[in-house]
């Protein structure tokens, strides 16, 4: 009996359930074919005897494989002592190889002098070439990665089926419903020739859908449903390829649908398929048969516990009412409500099941919610994990929750948007485990720990400031104890400390930085901070150049970890010096013009409540941040200025697919004043304020938006700018959109501020977040319009602006 595979016959689009039977037969055909072999053997054998030893094993039919490989690959041998069943398992093992295509039964003689068993075996051929016949909108590459039996691959009739099957689905992909796809094989002297013969019959575009019966519901939105679309003018924003696979996932959806907005008894189904055009255009009819729209007729609760939420005050968080259409969503959206109702108050394992009871006569149902309160559960203690550079101490500080108190989801969310703000981890997750006790959980924070160092060497552009080169070292998890004992510990020292250090040099054709910055937040583990920084900066302007050094030192103190409220206090002595001036430059320039120098304190005060996510920041919540400096005077100088600030901001999440790809609403507002305190009334260029450029005023030239004289800007004493901005994801956040209006003003002292100079950008972009050194580097590519501006200012429609700026 010999052992082979039947080819498989061609398949068409409706012959879903000829197919399962085929396979079927295939299936059984296989099982039968397996087991007789064994069968066989036993039933042509005479009697073993045990005194019968194996003298020969003779194989037949092979070419690819030599005999020596095969019989070094089975456990009988000749010398072994005669067994049958020894035989009937080695049969199995040659099969299970899946070197062969077909095994004959072996046949075994006895003879005087030992047992000789002969097996025929017919080879798998190596596969030469593959061919596709007649395929025109199907691409060959493609198929070839869809394939599995390709060039140099064994040949086998099972895979070559799945191949087909593949190939086909490719070409439903692609709007041939009526495809037929078959197989061959060819015998030519460089080895076997694989061909797929391909009909792929008349690409179907589906032209018109029609819904019969419908209503009730905005026809717009059930098409939305739909991942059946029809093709638009030259198919450039919907191709219109009709995929008979999509049609009946569609169909679901749109039962959903209808069902979540109170038509229980709907029914949905094809009406009619109507072809035309030799088949290349499709109508699509489907009828919906609405029935009748439930209402809410009752709200109860079945409540199991202590009944520790007061019923008022669970019906005051519900969006639906008695006597509202039933809307699946809300009701949805309400049972989160009450959940998060329970476990803001420590019963983290309440569940809320919504269900509903029919009337036997109309349409008003009972929605009942079964609220199952459980117990209060504590957090019992707090574990890090994945944390080999970072001490726990600096994750702990950024923890809301505590041993010993109540586990609160809303607490532990504000955690990780503290971890998260750190930009330390790559991730971060959390786990509780009951631990045996129902009301004391173990909290374990896994973080993958990201890279916290950056060591950046390159050329850029900027709108605002031309052409940059940057040489920066950037280490914001860093350690000034981690000193290494040796050259070879030197890649993972001076981290986990929850420091930072930046070492910057960016010299550039505008405007030149160079830059040292040390900061401890946790200053000896206490909420007292320290920062050191020093600077030099140069800023080539037409009229002038400007060169600053700055050093100072700040002290601060985080007054409420909950509250994120921290107030610091600032040493600072700074020397300017205002070189080759224009003899047209205007006057604030030329009577700036010289060395200043003189020592100034800044005090401030944040007040930070957003929620940060990784990648995209801020996603909700507000900040308020306030200052003030005293320049020179009694701290010295040679000048005296007092310079207030004022801002704020607002985050909201608009919308979310997931918790990392939310859609973002935010505006932001800030407010700056310098005043002259000495006997002098002037505030020179450099203590001036600007406005304009790409993180100022959107839509103006850097500096290009304010006061002017001889065509150069001079600045201002008072500016008001601010933005309102919306993003969303395209790629992830990878690639995120964005619109926004930003406006700003800018005068030279109070009684020049007016409502009338306020200068108005509106425009869009993108925003790519590309990761560099395991950090992303944020560029945005934005187009404004400036929709309101005043004679002189210096527009600029489109910016790029590069995120990689230390500030």
């Amino acid at each position: 009996m010999i052992l082979s595979l039947p080819a498989r016959g061609a398949s068409t689009p409706y012959q879903g359930l000829v197919s399962i039977q085929r396979r079927l037969s295939l299936l059984l055909l296989v099982v039968l074919l397996l087991s007789s072999p064994s069968l066989t053997l036993h039933a042509c054998q005479t009697p073993s005897r045990e005194s019968e030893v194996i003298q020969e094993i003779r194989l037949q039919g092979l070419d690819r494989l030599g005999t020596a490989e095969v019989l070094a690959r089975m456990k009988i041998r000749p010398g072994d002592r005669w067994d049958p069943a020894a035989l009937d398992a080695e049969y199995r093992r040659l099969w299970t190889s899946g070197d062969f295509v077909s095994i004959e039964s072996p046949l075994v003689d006895h003879t005087a002098s030992g047992v000789i068993i002969t097996i025929t075996l017919r080879e798998r051929r190596q596969i030469f070439e593959v061919k596709f016949e007649g395929a025109q909108d199907l691409s060959e590459k493609a198929a070839l990665r869809q394939i599995r039996s390709n060039k140099d691959e064994l040949h086998d009739p099972l895979l070559v089926r799945e191949d087909i099957d593949s190939i086909r689905d490719l070409l439903l992909e692609q709007g041939h419903p009526f495809a037929r796809v078959d197989s061959r094989t060819e015998e030519t002297t460089d080895g076997l020739v694989v061909i797929f013969e391909i009909d792929e019959g008349p690409q179907v575009l589906l032209r018109t859908i029609d819904l019969k019966g419908s209503g009730s519901l905005p026809i717009a939105n059930i098409l939305k449903l739909m991942q059946l679309r029809t093709k638009t003018p030259l198919g450039l924003l919907r191709s219109g390829k009709f995929d008979p696979r999509l049609l009946e996932e569609d169909l679901e959806k749109i039962r959903e649908y209808y069902t979540s907005m109170g038509f229980f008894d709907a029914e949905v189904s094809v009406d009619q398929l109507e072809f035309q055009n030799n088949l290349e255009n499709l109508r699509l009819v489907i009828d919906v048969e609405e029935g009748p729209r439930y209402r809410i007729g009752e709200i109860e609760f079945s409540i199991e516990g202590s009944r520790v939420i007061p019923e008022t005050e669970l019906r005051a968080t519900l969006a639906v009412a008695p006597g509202d259409l039933w809307n699946g969503a809300l009701v949805k959206e309400d049972t989160g409500k009450l959940k998060g109702l329970y476990n803001g108050q420590g019963y983290l394992d309440a569940t809320i099941t919504p269900t509903l009871t029919y009337p036997l006569e109309g349409v008003d149902v009972i929605l009942r919610y079964r609220i199952h309160e459980g117990s209060l559960v504590y957090v019992s203690d707090i574990e890090f994990r994945g944390n080999t550079n970072t001490r726990d101490d600096v994750i702990r500080r950024q923890l809301e929750i505590y041993p010993g108190e109540l586990l609160h989801p809303d607490l532990l969310q504000t955690s990780l948007s503290n971890i998260h703000s750190l930009r330390y981890f790559d991730g971060v997750r959390t786990q509780f485990d009951s631990g045996g006790d129902p009301d004391r959980r173990p909290v374990v924070f896994e973080v993958a720990e990201g890279s916290t160092g950056r060591a950046m060497f390159g050329v850029g552009y900027s709108s605002a400031r031309g052409a940059v080169g940057n040489l920066a070292i950037e280490k914001r998890n860093f350690d000034i104890t981690d000193v290494p004992d040796s050259l070879s510990d030197l890649p993972g020292s001076f981290t986990g400390g929850g420091q930072s250090l930046i070492l910057e040099a960016r010299p550039g054709t505008q405007y030149s930085l160079y830059r040292l910055q040390f900061s401890e937040p946790y200053l000896g583990g206490s909420q007292n901070s320290l920062r050191i920084s020093a600077f030099r900066s140069v800023l080539l302007r037409p009229d002038y150049i400007e060169d600053r050094s700055s050093a100072g030192i700040t002290v601060g103190r985080l007054f409420s970890l909950e509250e994120k409220l921290r107030g610091t206090v600032g040493f600072r002595n700074d020397r300017i010096s205002v070189n080759d001036v224009s003899t047209s430059a205007p006057d604030v320039v030329s009577d700036s013009a010289g060395k200043t120098t003189y020592s100034a304190i800044d005090l401030n005060l944040d007040w930070d409540r957003r929620v940060y996510r990784p990648v995209i920041g801020a996603v909700d919540g507000w900040y308020l941040e306030t200052g003030y400096s005293h320049i020179g005077g009694p701290l010295g100088g040679n000048l005296e200025i007092g310079k207030f600030s004022l801002g704020t901001g607002l985050f909201r999440t608009i919308h979310e697919n997931s918790d990392e790809l939310r859609h973002i609403f935010a505006m932001r507002t800030s407010f700056n004043w310098a005043e002259p305190l000495g006997e002098d009334d002037f505030i020179p260029v450099f203590e001036r304020f600007y406005l304009g450029g790409p993180r100022s005023l959107r839509g103006f030239d850097y500096r290009g938006a304010g006061p002017r004289e001889n065509d150069a800007e001079i600045g201002g004493t008072v500016r008001h700018r601010g933005s309102v901005e919306y993003t969303w994801p395209l790629l992830d956040n990878t690639l995120r959109g964005i619109v926004f209006t930003d406006f700003g003003n800018l005068s030279d002292g109070k009684a020049a501020f007016s409502l009338d100079e306020y200068r108005v950008g509106v425009g869009g972009g993108i925003v790519l977040n590309i990761p560099i050194f395991g950090q992303p580097l944020p560029i945005s590519f934005t187009w404004t319009e400036a929709v309101k501006k005043e004679e002189g200012d210096r527009l600029v429609e489109f910016s790029v602006d590069l995120g990689w700026f230390l500030y």
